[in-house]
């Protein structure tokens, strides 16, 4: 039975044709179909696999292992078609304007799709990559067809979509494999800067968080009102626990050290001139409230 009349004579012959296809037409047809999805699936997971790293695949061996996926499908879907005797051209052709009116509604989805190619071929980050972009900080997990997913550091996980990702500065924190912090410390004006210099150098030699390569350095940076203060700078495996991790060892040990170095850390402190009819009394009061020395 053909299809009712229709204003647009393409979508009536179609009808027609998959109306008047035969069982077996359509046996081929579904057996094409499902052949060409699993076969889309065997080559997505070769594609990882051969692309992966140390044993993770990429976030652009994913996005790449699914385009690969969704071209065999349709290239499935459009071979059934033809098993069923069904006009290739003026289906297109109905296609054409449909997809063109669908990109002008999902412009946005169609954006981040192609975002997530751009960023497949750039490969500015990999999944388990460390990252700040877009005002996030976080573990990379997966990036699909529209949104980069990122774990933050409190455990919550944020979808961003990639054409944000793509329009921000990324931070890629773990990309060179070593990161490096700046710790600042002071001693008083008494202390040896040589000797104290000395001291800190030889600590951080000690902690194993920190690297040989680069060497450590400590400088004098800052006259502080009350205090001499040294930017201590060392390097260390870049994830962000282990920062916080180095970074706590380094503060306790830089504290034992100047202990038993007689190095001075001091607090800051004020001095009050208080003036009478007959004398001028000096305190030194440290500015926190708490006991003077």
């Amino acid at each position: 039975m053909p299809f009712a009349q229709s204003d647009t004579p393409e979508i009536t012959e179609v009808g027609d044709r998959l109306l008047g296809a035969s069982w077996e037409q359509w046996l081929t047809a579904g057996i094409v179909v499902v052949v060409a999805f699993v076969v889309g699936r065997l080559l997505r997971s070769g594609i990882q696999r051969v692309l992966a790293k140390d044993g993770t695949a990429s976030f652009g061996a994913r996005l790449l292992g699914r385009i690969v996926m969704y071209g065999v499908v349709v290239f499935g879907l459009v071979y059934s078609l033809g098993s069923l005797d069904v006009p290739l051209g003026p289906l297109f052709g109905v296609l054409g304007v449909a997809g063109l009116a669908l990109a002008l509604a999902f412009q946005d989805i169609l954006g981040n799709f192609l975002a997530g190619v751009v960023l497949m071929l750039r490969r500015p980050f990999d999944v388990g990559d460390q990252i700040h972009t877009a005002g996030y900080d976080g573990s990379v997990e997966d990036v699909n067809l529209r949104a980069t997913r990122i774990r933050q550091y409190d455990g919550t996980i944020v979808f961003i979509p990639n054409s944000t990702v793509l329009d921000n500065p990324i931070v890629n924190n773990t990309a060179r494999g070593a990161r490096r912090t700046t710790f600042d410390i002071g001693v008083s004006y008494d202390a040896d800067l040589d000797h104290a210099r000395q001291v800190i150098l030889e600590t951080l030699g000690r902690i194993d968080g920190v690297r040989d390569d680069p060497a450590p350095q400590a400088y004098v940076h800052e006259m502080g009102d009350s205090s001499i203060n040294f930017a201590v700078r060392y390097w260390h495996a870049p994830r962000i626990a282990d920062t916080w991790e180095v970074r706590d060892e380094v503060a306790r040990a830089l504290k034992r050290r100047f202990d038993d170095a007689g190095i001075e850390i001091p607090f800051p402190q004020r001095v009050l001139h208080l003036s009478t009819a007959d004398a001028t009394l000096t305190v030194n009061r440290p500015s926190d409230g708490g006991s003077g020395r």
